[in-house]
């Protein structure tokens, strides 16, 4: 748990220090190329330091019937798979279609509507005005919070099933499911919530004195952050409760 808040931790400060070198050295237009990799680099670190504090488990010595022994390898990147990381955005855009269903019946519920006055006839385009998030609801003030509300559940809940299912680094997976699903949202109306937090972003570095021209590949590094740090801290709880169960059955 310890290596992962500190590979959080390193990995922001990086940030941090780029941040503030880019001001002192005038190199702003590299930063906003380089501050989405900050996730990646997380993972990077967190896997470094896994390594290190596991160098004597990493390989175990299995005893064979003359007294030989072999090597086990238990590298961290063991189980992540094409495969698996579709199957992680599938789970991901799932959720998000099953939370924007709900919120789409809630809608007409409180809007007395029934579904052809607000869909029409129910066909292929219906379908596809469904994967593309066009929804009545999203015309409200409010609809940033809900969007905002839609992406935290998916990726809380996409998180914890990468952490319960992942069999090697459960953080690099996270960040590669999260560029995939981030990439996908962005052609939806998760695009609403996506310029909306490029603009804070933006004028938050404004009020800092720093001028960023690539405020949504920033968001998007931070969604990467996020998909990969929960998806650590599920595995984490996991394998610390799995190694509890052991102790209590010996």
């Amino acid at each position: 748990m310890s290596n992962l808040f500190l590979s959080f931790t390193i990995a922001i400060g990086c940030a941090i220090v780029l941040v503030a070198a880019s001001r002192l050295f005038d190199f702003e237009s590299y930063t906003n190329k380089i501050l989405p990799l900050i996730p990646v680099l997380y993972a990077v670190i967190y896997e470094t330091l896994d390594r290190q504090k596991g160098s004597r488990s990493a390989k175990t010595n299995a005893s064979l019937s003359r007294g030989e022994t072999k090597k086990v390898s238990t590298s961290p990147e063991a189980g992540i798979t094409a495969g698996k990381v579709i199957a992680d955005v599938a789970v991901s855009i799932a959720i998000t279609l099953f939370l924007e269903l709900f919120l789409a019946a809630l809608f007409l519920r409180v809007s007395g509507q029934v579904f052809s006055d607000v869909y029409g006839a129910f066909d292929i385009e219906t379908v596809a005005h469904f994967l593309r998030g066009e929804q009545p609801w999203l015309s409200g003030k409010d609809c940033v919070y809900l969007l905002a509300l839609v992406a935290l559940i998916s990726t809380v809940v996409t998180g914890s099933w990468i952490g319960h299912t992942s069999k090697g680094n459960a953080i690099l997976e996270g960040v590669f499911t999260g560029a995939v699903v981030t990439l996908i949202n962005s052609m939806t109306n998760m695009m609403i919530l996506y310029r909306t937090m490029e603009e804070a972003t933006v004028k938050l570095a404004g009020s800092m004195g720093y001028v960023m021209h690539a405020g949504f590949l920033v968001v998007m590094g931070v969604q990467l952050l996020l998909y990969g740090l929960w998806s650590g801290l599920v595995q984490m709880r996991k394998q610390d409760r799995e190694r509890k169960n052991k102790k209590r059955r010996n």
